[in-house]
């Protein structure tokens, strides 16, 4: 009898570890399916490409921000919330801290390049934008990007805590929506009763960007200026800092590196 009990009490044990295996299992199996969405299948990141096209800028910002609160792999999000604050809203601060967390989940990515010129425009917009001469020499300038990363510090906890905030109200608007989509889908099943009036005409918008690029006047050459950077020019003379890349093709003949800038240089501006 002695014997019996002691083969039970060691089989119990043996048991409980099972199941506990069991039950991980069934967790992991059973893990939400959002948690494997790519980050620009994100409902929050449609919507805010979705205010870009509208000309929305900030309710944009917001929209790519929920997203970088929520995913820690949001490098998109991090660069189109960078774009925003370079040139829409002129933070340079708040931009930079962006671009490098982008390079920072996706260093050798196609448009990494283009991200670390943004890092330099930004860098060059923030310190002028301070007062004095802050770069009189490399000691200066070490301090000063300690106090650019404190800054940005505090302005991540900032912006943390405007977007908890403002959570409440992304759940409204997504409730929304999901209570439009299905209005409209029971609409599409209901019978058609005005299959004999003229379906309405649909003029699409068109991009408030585009449109402006279109009607600013630019010019054939640009001279370059100290502390210019290619994104920088292509936001001077386009309004915008994406088209860097055309400024480059079209000059390469002066141009090695997108870093090979001088001051003097007269660069041909492509239309």
């Amino acid at each position: 009898m002695v014997n019996g009990r002691k083969g039970k009490s060691a089989g119990v044990p043996r048991a409980l570890g099972i199941i506990g295996l069991l039950a991980l299992w069934l967790l992991t199996a059973c893990a939400p399916e959002g948690e494997l969405r790519k980050e620009t299948d994100e409902r929050a990141f449609r919507r805010g490409k979705s205010l870009l096209r509208e000309g929305r800028k900030d309710e944009a910002l917001q929209a790519f921000l929920s997203v970088v609160q929520a995913r820690p792999d949001a490098a998109e999000s991090h660069l189109e919330a960078g774009l925003l604050y370079l040139d829409h809203l002129d933070d340079p601060l708040s931009a930079l801290y962006h671009f490098r967390q982008y390079l920072g989940t996706k260093p050798n990515a196609k448009q990494a390049e283009f991200v670390r010129e943004l890092v330099r425009t930004a860098e060059k917009d923030f310190i002028q934008s301070l007062p004095g001469e802050p770069l009189g020499g490399q000691t200066a300038r070490a301090d000063l990007m300690d106090k650019v990363k404190s800054l940005q510090q505090e302005n991540t906890q900032l912006k943390q805590q405007l977007t908890r905030q403002e959570e409440t109200v992304d759940q409204y608007e997504v409730a929304l929506e999901e209570a439009r989509t299905r209005l409209e889908e029971a609409n599409a099943l209901a019978p058609d009763e005005s299959a004999d009036e003229v379906a309405p005409i649909v003029i699409a918008q068109p991009d408030p960007e585009q449109a402006a690029e279109a009607e600013r006047e630019v010019p054939e050459t640009y001279t370059v200026q100290s502390g210019d950077t290619l994104s920088r020019i292509s936001r001077k003379v386009y309004g915008r800092s994406g088209r860097w890349a055309d400024i480059f093709e079209a000059n390469r003949d002066q141009l090695p590196s997108p870093n090979a800038l001088q001051p003097g240089q007269v660069l041909q501006i492509p239309e």
